[in-house]
């Protein structure tokens, strides 16, 4: 098992400021560019994708970038805040002021992440974003309120969704890897540096908060009986649906309405379109690129060592669950 760092030696590293994020960027974005790789996006697991022009996958590729940069922000306001505050009432957490003093470090982090996406995607599209709107794809259903809510008001005793938030802390710093190392977005050209920028920056804060997430779960999750850590694991594997799932009220499909309204020419295709994005419950390529080995190694080592886990595979298509 990985030796996860301490409450103590985050809180160091959290005072380096060439180990925290910077919120002071300055964006220059170019719509000539691609803002992500096209592997990063929905419809490029579609037959429907090729048969695009150059001009609507690019504006897909930007609009799908923005909704990325929506999903970072969804995760930091509507799920870290209402989890994490309630963890701090436990006896196994507010005992350790170390811990305490990380937690609230992290709150104030992904608060300011927000900031740097409503920012980014302002820039990107101010037309979509004008002053006091910063969601667009990521107003959620009520269904996935509910969900939230609930796993707010059980973090105290059913820690869940800690598994769910690591995950995609996980994935967004592989996000972030993959544009500081390969700026190119396939036939589409270069990534916008700056759009790359922001999220390579928010890797510095991310590489802190996963060991602060492994710890919270071995506190709140591991040494819970085991009829409750039964409990989290079905939680969590219902909780995935949310991710692996498009539905028609969802954020891809909101991404292709408003490829259509920029691209009207588009219109007689927009059905097409969504059923593309709707029939991807069942392509087994982009259900293994939501959830994988390669971008949350740690995530998935922590998978491995909980035995209430055991066919998380039948949720998440993309584990292969190791022993040992």
């Amino acid at each position: 098992m990985k030796k996860w760092l301490t409450p103590a030696e985050l809180n160091r590293l959290a005072l380096d400021p060439d180990r925290c994020t910077r919120t002071d960027l300055q964006h220059d974005i170019d719509l000539n560019r691609p803002f992500v790789p096209e592997h990063h996006t929905q419809l490029y697991f579609t037959p429907q994708y090729e048969s695009l022009h150059f001009e609507h996958r690019l504006r897909y590729n930007q609009l799908f970038g923005c909704r990325i940069n929506e999903y970072i922000m969804m995760l930091e306001a509507d799920l870290v805040d209402r989890v994490l505050k309630p963890l701090k009432r436990l006896p196994q957490v507010r005992s350790d002021p170390e811990l305490l003093d990380a937690i609230d470090t992290m709150i104030a982090e992904e608060k300011r992440h927000y900031d740097c996406f409503a920012s980014l995607n302002a820039t990107c599209r101010p037309d979509l974003y004008p002053p006091g709107k910063e969601r667009l794809f990521s107003q959620l259903p009520l269904l996935t309120k509910s969900l939230f809510w609930t796993a707010g008001v059980l973090a105290s005793q059913l820690a869940f969704s800690l598994w769910y938030l690591m995950a995609l802390e996980e994935s967004s710093m592989a996000f972030a890897r993959e544009l500081s190392r390969n700026p190119a977005a396939g036939p589409l050209g270069e990534i916008d540096p700056g759009f790359a920028q922001v999220h390579i920056e928010h890797m510095k804060d991310e590489a802190r908060h996963v060991h602060l997430d492994a710890t919270l779960i071995d506190l709140c999750i591991n040494r819970q009986p085991k009829w409750r850590r039964g409990t989290n694991a079905w939680l969590f594997q219902r909780m995935l649906s949310g991710a692996t799932v498009p539905k028609r009220s969802g954020s891809g499909v909101k991404v292709i309405r408003q490829l259509v309204r920029d691209m009207p020419e588009l219109q007689d295709r927009e059905e097409e379109l969504i059923q593309a994005i709707l029939g991807l419950k069942n392509n087994k390529a982009f259900q293994e690129s939501l959830f994988n080995r390669k971008i949350m190694p740690m995530t998935f080592a922590m998978f491995d060592g909980t035995p209430e886990l055991h066919d998380l595979g039948t949720r998440m298509e993309g584990y292969d669950r190791k022993q040992g």
